[in-house]
């Protein structure tokens, strides 16, 4: 839809006095810098825009830009050209030359940007997703969507003037010069690799500490949420200026989606209404998001080299919120379970080749091995090193990209040794190291004992140089004691002097090695049935009609996950389950039930006619159940629901429960009432150590040294 030409003189003069201004600032300028005015129209899905493009001194005469295809721009002092189209097909390239002597030009242009977000079933979780989209219900729009014009570079810094309906507010990034239920203005004066804009009917609450204004936008009016939010953005915001540098944006701001979305900005967040509402979310994927705009959105990624931040942030957001509470090793056994779950030899890449997260796979790479490296970084230099070696990084490449080769010549400087092996090892090379501890024996040495162990790496290809932790249970002691040493080849035999008789040997007993994991260390879980690559769907033919018909929309959803095969039985098509892959059990008439009760025992879980014991009794005809076991060596889940009408409610929360090996809930909503992991009965990493008399004694292991958290 064109404006009107009121609207078009509105903006030029408000332009022009926006460029006034940014000349009178004596802005150096050697990015692009845009000077956009915006009117939405969301009845018709379409905008209205006036650029004011301000070019570099040294630009060439004649360059290009991409712009939505639907926009049609033209130039009051420039000539454009369409040139041809882009690798998105909702985009458009064009060419333009400017007249001699001229630093900046204009472009006008309208038109209608609507692409509703398309779903995407990855590991039986639905996502939605848009590059941009203009609806009566409110606007979203990326750089990707094409809504202003983009350079090939890509780094811009921009003003924003936006017009939007009667009672809608609109959001950027950067610091707001302009607010109304009608309009909005927006700046940043910081290089910036993309321009957002969001807008929709919102209510909107402020809070300012210390100088950052701190805003929640939400859709329906929720003052006590709101505060919650605030609260917690002051409380984050203050807590990573201490550990890494200020906060490099005017503001921080929650902002309310109108579909399920996570997504983290520069300055903003952009969660979806059940997302915001669920009460983890602010100790967890909240502060991960305030995080991002030190790691980035304040340093940026060189995506060509491999996507560093999203491990950074994991480590200082996701893994400290769970360090701070004393949960920091069953965090790191968590992810470690992940990538065992999900990335078998066959579906591994090096994090150099990482960019974004696209399934579990490669949020199982890219965010748990990258976090891992970071924690190994950690533990190897020091906790005051590592904290002021981030400082650093953070303040050198300020609003600049960064790759992984600058972190590791930042890590080197810091360490005072060349860290190039260590990136070599974890960056560039696939898979993880496999340790097995093959034996563990003491004899008497003098007034004490001396301890020789026995250890392997079991995994293909050469071996990994690892700084091994061993903790050593002591007769007579509480305390174990602790010791990190050195393993550069496949095998290593170790020797330990100690004051006390060993009793037992425990390696990398709070996960402090990237490695993968034994499956004796991780008990059942629903990730396993998840992250399978053969999936068998076996569903009950005896059930109620209303829940058959409901459990095949399930199993024929969750068969649309395209990086695996699944197969979809009735339980009288088959004569027995399979002895690969992983198998998913529906319903209490199931057949197979009772072979998967006989696995479950083990487990310490009764699955009986009238329901499931775990700590306590839950009842088949009040709650849905879900169960993991072992059947053989296949994971194998159960699921059963006493009404059809919970069961897509119940498909919809799984995969947010992938770590458990079990949960129960209740009621319309299903409320959550039971969730936990099976014990695990035993490790390849933990011996008793055998005596000169050749006996052994088998003990708890003694009790580790207490560690403090990286910030408070």
């Amino acid at each position: 839809m064109k404006s009107s030409s009121a609207a078009i003189n509105t903006m030029r003069l408000l332009l022009a006095v926006s460029l006034i201004l940014f000349s009178a600032a004596g802005f150096a300028q050697t990015l692009p810098h845009h000077q956009l005015r915006i009117v939405l129209h969301p009845e018709q899905h379409s905008l209205s825009a006036e650029d004011r493009i301000l070019l570099p001194s040294d630009a060439p005469r004649t360059f290009y830009f991409s712009l939505h295809r639907n926009m049609n721009p033209t130039s009051p002092d420039a000539k454009i050209k369409t040139v041809g189209e882009m690798p998105e097909n909702w985009m458009q390239k064009y060419r333009v030359t400017l007249s001699p002597g001229s630093d900046s030009f204009t472009l006008i242009y309208s038109g209608e940007i609507f692409q509703p977000p398309q779903q995407d079933v990855r590991e039986a979780r639905v996502f939605e997703s848009t590059p941009g989209t203009i609806t009566a219900e409110g606007a979203v729009l990326t750089g990707d969507s094409g809504w202003y014009p983009r350079f090939s570079d890509g780094m811009m810094t921009f003003s924003l003037d936006i017009e939007c309906p009667q009672g809608w507010r609109a959001i950027s990034q950067g610091q707001r010069i302009a607010a109304s239920e009608s309009h909005a203005g927006w700046q940043e004066s910081q290089p910036q690799d993309e321009i957002y804009l969001i807008a929709a009917p919102f209510t909107e609450y402020v809070r300012s500490d210390e100088g950052i204004e701190a805003l929640v936008y939400l859709r329906k009016d929720d003052a006590a949420l709101a505060q919650i939010y605030l609260a917690a953005t002051a409380r984050y915001l203050a807590l990573y200026q201490r550990l890494i540098g200020p906060y490099p944006y005017a503001k921080f701001a929650l902002v309310e989606n109108f579909w399920e979305t996570g997504y983290g900005m520069p300055s903003f967040t952009l969660l979806g209404s059940q997302v915001i509402r669920l009460p983890f979310i602010v100790d967890t994927s909240y502060p991960h998001e305030i995080l991002h705009n030190w790691w980035g959105n304040g340093v940026y990624v060189d995506y060509a080299n491999g996507n560093w931040s999203e491990g950074l942030t994991a480590y200082l957001a996701d893994h400290l919120m769970q360090e701070q509470k004393g949960n920091g090793a069953e965090f790191r056994r968590s992810t470690l379970q992940k990538y065992a779950d999900f990335v078998s030899a066959g579906r591994d890449f090096p994090l150099a080749q990482f960019t974004s997260r696209h399934s579990a796979q490669s949020e199982a790479v890219g965010y748990g091995k990258a976090m891992m490296l970071f924690h190994m970084l950690r533990r190897q230099l020091g906790d005051d090193t590592f904290t002021r070696t981030l400082q650093n990084f953070y303040r050198n490449y300020r609003f600049k990209r960064a790759s992984f080769a600058d972190l590791e010549q930042a890590f080197s400087q810091s360490a005072g040794k060349d860290l190039k092996p260590f990136f070599a090892q974890w960056v560039q090379q696939s898979g993880a190291p496999q340790l097995r501890l093959i034996s563990a024996q003491s004899r008497r040495a003098g007034a004490g004992y001396e301890l020789s162990i026995k250890v392997e790496q079991t995994q293909s290809g050469p071996a990994y140089v690892l700084d091994l932790p061993l903790a050593v249970t002591l007769a007579g002691r509480d305390a174990a004691y602790s010791t990190v040493t050195e393993m550069k080849d496949k095998q290593a035999d170790l020797h330990l002097s100690l004051a006390a008789q060993p009793l037992r040997v425990d390696v990398d007993p709070e996960f402090d090695l990237f490695r993968r994991l034994d499956r004796a260390e991780i008990p059942p879980a629903l990730s396993q049935v998840f992250g399978a690559e053969k999936l068998l769907i076996v569903l009950p033919r005896k059930a109620p009609e209303d829940l058959r018909a409901q459990y095949l929309v399930i199993a024929q959803a969750w068969q649309k996950q395209p990086s695996r095969v699944t197969r979809i039985k009735w339980d009288d098509e088959i004569e027995r389950l399979p002895d690969e892959g992983a198998v998913w059990l529906f319903g209490e008439e199931n057949r197979f039930r009772g072979e998967f009760q006989t696995a479950l025992m083990q487990n310490g879980a009764m699955l009986s006619e009238g329901g499931v014991w775990l700590a306590s009794e839950y009842q088949r005809t009040l709650h849905a159940l879900v169960l993991t076991a072992h059947i053989g060596q296949t994971p194998a889940a159960w699921l059963a629901a006493p009404d059809a009408a919970m069961l897509p409610i119940l498909a919809r929360k799984l995969p947010h429960y992938a770590k458990f090996s079990y949960a129960a809930f209740s009621g319309s909503e299903l409320t959550n009432l039971a969730k936990g992991v099976w014990p695990v009965a035993g490790s390849p990493l933990a011996l008793a150590v055998r005596q000169e008399d050749g006996s052994t004694v088998e003990v708890p292991r003694g009790k580790l040294a207490t560690r403090d958290s990286l910030a408070r």
